[in-house]
């Protein structure tokens, strides 16, 4: 999930902006009000085709994924059989299918070099020369590419990542967004104060801990193609990187002085709705499309308009920052014999009438230069000045080779827990990262 250029949210919002000048009302109204006439891209699949699809099962069950595939079935009469994987464990899953051969017509995946594991040029359709690719935001278009080639659709949310906070929670404590790591942390000492548990960290799903939301900064900085070409040739690792220090010493503290209550190593992200929506927890690192698509708003006391958007403090940047979006690309099997129907589906989702009608109403900044019927989440909207001065382009986790959200949390984990040192937990930090590097350059 490999950016080239620094991705900033307000720079697409701009490329969107530019984009609808070139197109009249008129025009926009009239593909706003043909998006129920969905049809199929190429018109080319068989009748009865039934495509196997894997990938992340909370990620399959976002509404535009699940419009967007009905939509395909209803119009062409072909069947997709999503086989979703439990989060913490698909990568996992998924490398041991495609080492045992078991490689699905369609795999939906984050951009990154997680997916020079698959083979990726071995086993994938090139859509270098499709025409969508036209249509793909500049500043989105190079995590669709490995080796400078196009592997996949980038079909999905242009997110804006941060800490989310209960307004009413801070209202009713005098308490307002805080501008440095060090009003944060005075911030959740009052909190605890009160009696209120400032953070809530599905800390045993491990994934939740989105430590790349402190190495983004560290790379995207005057030095850090520098520091980050450095790492991936092995000639420094994470021990050599101080504010990697800095970003373990953080969650050590974090966890010791009860930031994250006092249960956090059995808290999962089933039920981070529960928490936010009871008010058990303050503040929560996330991105702002999940309060459209995932919270359950209907259910609690609070709701997710209830929610505001401010910097991640994770010990790296002093003023916090803001995370670009990270996409999923569906990839085609070049193999499969159901290629054909494969190459239809994504055809079918690259039309404009049909990602309009999936994203229609979506909290997502656009992916598409014809993405026009998403709306920019509130959160964002109110803070989107701050995002333009202290944002910072996702670097971590699509161009660190070996960087692994799950077991990099994993590892975090036991530091929180106080099974590991610091000093430790970093070396298993650079070892896993490492091993990962030379697997991919043997």
């Amino acid at each position: 999930m490999c950016r080239v250029c620094p991705l900033q949210i307000p720079f697409i919002h701009k490329e969107f902006i530019l984009f609808k000048t070139f197109i009249s009302a008129a025009a926009v109204s009239l593909l706003i009000f043909q998006i129920p006439a969905l049809h199929a891209g190429g018109g080319q699949a068989s009748k009865g085709v039934t495509l196997t699809l894997y990938g992340n099962a909370d990620d399959l069950a976002k509404p535009y994924m699940k419009q967007v595939f009905a939509a395909w079935e209803s119009k062409t009469g072909n069947k997709i059989d999503i086989q979703g994987l439990e989060g913490s464990n698909a990568e996992a899953i998924l490398l041991t299918k495609f080492t045992t051969g078991d490689i699905p017509d369609i795999l939906i995946h984050f951009g990154n070099y997680h997916l020079l594991n698959f083979r990726v040029e071995e086993n994938f359709y090139d859509f270098s020369n499709a025409l969508w690719v036209q249509d793909i935001q500049e500043s989105v278009l190079p995590q669709t590419k490995v080796n400078g080639k196009v592997y996949g659709l980038p079909f999905w949310e242009a997110s804006v990542s941060g800490m989310f906070y209960n307004k009413k929670i801070f209202a009713r404590l005098g308490l307002s967004p805080p501008k440095t790591q060090a009003e944060f942390e005075a911030l959740c000492d009052q909190m605890l104060a009160a009696g209120i548990q400032p953070i809530f960290c599905a800390t045993t799903d491990a994934w939740p801990i989105l430590y790349q939301y402190a190495l983004d900064p560290v790379f995207d900085s005057p030095q850090g193609e520098q520091l980050l070409n450095r790492l991936n040739k092995n000639e420094i690792r994470y021990a050599d990187i101080p504010q990697a220090r800095a970003m373990l010493e953080w969650f050590k503290r974090a966890a010791e002085k009860g930031y994250y209550g006092k249960n956090f190593m059995t808290d999962r992200w089933d039920y981070m709705s529960e928490v936010l929506g009871k008010g058990e927890a303050a503040i929560v690192y996330c991105w702002d499309t999940w309060f459209d698509t995932d919270y359950d708003n209907a259910s609690y006391t609070y709701k997710k308009d209830d929610f505001g958007l401010m910097p991640a403090f994770m010990g790296t940047a002093d003023n916090g920052t803001f995370e670009g979006p990270n996409v999923n690309l569906l990839m085609v099997n070049k193999k499969s014999p159901q290629v054909t129907a494969a190459l239809d589906l994504i055809d079918f989702m690259s039309k404009p009438e049909n990602y309009n009608a999936a994203f229609n109403g979506i909290a997502t900044n656009p992916v598409f230069k014809g993405q026009v019927t998403n709306k920019p989440s509130a959160q964002y909207q109110e803070v989107k000045d701050w995002v333009s001065r202290v944002g910072h382009a996702s670097i971590a986790q699509p161009k660190i080779i070996g960087y692994s959200q799950v077991q990099g949390g994993k590892i975090i984990q036991s530091l929180m827990s106080g099974s590991i040192t610091i000093d430790e937990c970093i070396r298993q930090l650079d070892e896993d990262r490492i091993n990962t590097l030379k697997s991919f350059t043997q």
